[in-house]
């Protein structure tokens, strides 16, 4: 890689599943892909490049039963990654 990039690509959960309590009514949660700039590094931090991530039950409550989080969305789920130091090369 010639240097550290730009832009983060990375789909983000932006509405979690949700189920109207007096109909029954669900309505779907939605994902997007999005382009997230990349933050400052700091010094002894590095820049991985994911080659995968696994998504925990967590991640799929938050997703699929609207449990609640600490933030709110859009948020990246998954964080049990494996990867590439990118930069500092």
């Amino acid at each position: 890689m010639g240097g550290v990039p730009d832009k983060i690509h990375t789909w983000q959960m932006v509405q979690p599943t949700t189920k109207d309590e007096e109909s029954g009514q669900v309505t779907p949660g939605k994902l997007e892909k999005t382009a997230l700039d990349v933050p400052e590094l700091k010094p002894g931090e590095v820049l991985v490049e994911v080659a995968g991530c696994g998504v925990c039950h967590t991640d799929l409550g938050y997703f699929y039963d609207g449990v609640p989080t600490v933030n709110n969305p859009p948020l990246t789920l998954g964080h049990e990654i494996s990867g590439t130091v990118v930069f500092p090369s």
